[in-house]
């Protein structure tokens, strides 16, 4: 698969992606997706590190475990584990299946957000 194949899909590893689920025909049945981020969001905002998110999106947030174990430096883990916890139960229980971040600027399908956040607590849950 190309580079150009990936373009909207989701880097979590030097080889690994979290793949996109088209939405064509859906955007406009996003609900907003920072609210159930809650208490995850210093997290979020640590990773945010190859660009900004207001000019590339999702690009702009690195998701790699290195990443986010750096990010953790500053962050109390078990904080974080039961911040993540806390935001997949809500997106799970959100009634929409297309989630739109103003922070991130990005729209996802609802089992894309759900992928990452499994991976986010993986990467939390590794050292702690």
């Amino acid at each position: 698969m190309t580079e150009r194949d990936r373009q909207y899909d989701i880097q979590i590893a030097d080889d690994r992606w979290i793949e996109f689920i088209d939405l064509a025909g859906r955007y406009d049945q996003a609900i907003d997706l920072d609210v159930l981020l809650g208490e995850l969001w210093p997290l979020i905002y640590r990773l945010e590190t190859h660009c900004v998110a207001g000019c590339c999106g999702i690009d702009a947030y690195d998701f790699t475990r290195e990443a986010v174990d750096a990010a953790l430096a500053e962050l109390d883990r078990a904080q974080m584990r039961d911040a993540c916890a806390a935001a997949r139960q809500a997106v799970m229980a959100a009634d929409g299946d297309v989630l739109m971040s103003a922070a991130m600027n990005h729209y996802a399908d609802k089992r894309v957000i759900l992928q990452l956040l499994d991976h986010l607590d993986a990467c939390i849950a590794e050292r702690a």
